[in-house]
């Protein structure tokens, strides 16, 4: 420990010389949470007033006949087909500490303003990571598979046993096949994403955007790392929550893109609070997330079962 001493000097490393610690406290990496950019919160404000789920009524389709003069005419009925989004997760976190050891810790300020702040990105990440397998899950038969597409059934999104392979030569083409399905299916244009995870995330950046000219920026992404502001379409999330499995020894990966208003995602309760124990002198901070989520619309999601190569 410290300087080494020569033979017959003593060491006061550890005796006379004492560690110092510093009051600042190292930052933690966080990933960024995205579920607020690919779902609509429009309906929180509905049940934070009461209630554990609210029910929508999808706008009913008519039917529109060929018709000949003299001739009868066809009468249909209309359907309306409800959708629920129920209030059903609900996660927490609780910390335990002395108020003799608030007291004592030099620096406990910082400490509880980044134990909290920890809490809360947790909570984000648990969020971000049900709700991309949920939204996958539910995409429409007609958005997924070897024969994607409502009308044309001419891409192929892949399917369990048969990842589409992505390399640099190729994403930006899938991507366009997603953004064709979606079209296929007349989801709306404004607020599509798409979720990726890092690995292709980097074969992205290797692509034919890394020319600065095909993007319309001053600057090639290979240089600043920065994608343009659209990419077929999509407005691009990077996630190091993108479900994933073991398929044939490889990874793949569970990619969603979509419309924002595909999905709804609804927060009732997210708060925090301190409080003290009535039998010891200790303090606990607590958060507490309860929400629920619902894909509105499976026709405005696409899903693409993909692995790297």
């Amino acid at each position: 420990m410290g300087v080494p001493a020569a033979g017959g000097y003593p060491q006061y490393s550890g005796n006379i010389i004492t560690p110092e610690f510093s009051l600042d406290l190292l930052d933690i990496f966080y990933c960024t949470s995205i579920y607020g950019e690919i779902s609509t919160t429009e309906y929180t404000g509905d049940l934070e007033k009461c209630g554990d789920q609210i029910t929508f009524w999808k706008k009913p389709k008519v039917a529109v006949h060929d018709y000949e003069k003299g001739g009868p005419i066809t009468h249909d009925t209309i359907d309306s087909k409800p959708v629920t989004l129920v209030v059903d997760q609900a996660k927490q976190f609780s910390i335990e500490i002395s108020q003799i050891d608030e007291k004592q810790i030099c620096n406990w300020p910082s400490f509880r303003q980044a134990f909290l702040e920890d809490g809360a990105y947790e909570l984000a990440t648990k969020i971000d990571a049900s709700l991309l397998a949920n939204m996958f899950a539910n995409v429409d038969p007609n958005n997924q598979g070897t024969t994607a597409g409502l009308k044309s059934h001419s891409f192929n999104l892949g399917t369990t046993g048969n990842p589409v392979p992505i390399t640099s030569s190729n994403v930006t083409q899938i991507f366009t096949y997603m953004n064709a399905v979606l079209n296929e299916q007349c989801a709306p244009r404004n607020g599509r994403f798409i979720v990726i995870p890092e690995t292709v995330h980097a074969i992205l950046l290797n692509s034919d955007l890394k020319a600065a000219y095909m993007t319309g920026m001053d600057t090639s992404p290979m240089i600043n790392g920065r994608l343009p502001p659209k990419v077929a379409g999509f407005d691009v999330y990077v996630s190091n929550f993108v479900p994933q499995v073991i398929d044939n020894n490889a990874t793949a990966y569970q990619i969603v893109a979509g419309t924002k208003s595909a999905t709804a995602f609804a927060a009732q309760i997210d708060r925090t609070r301190e409080i003290e124990s009535p039998d010891s002198w200790n303090r606990y901070y607590q958060g507490l997330a309860v929400y629920g989520f619902k894909v509105l619309y499976p026709e405005g999601l696409a899903a693409l079962y993909a692995k790297v190569g």
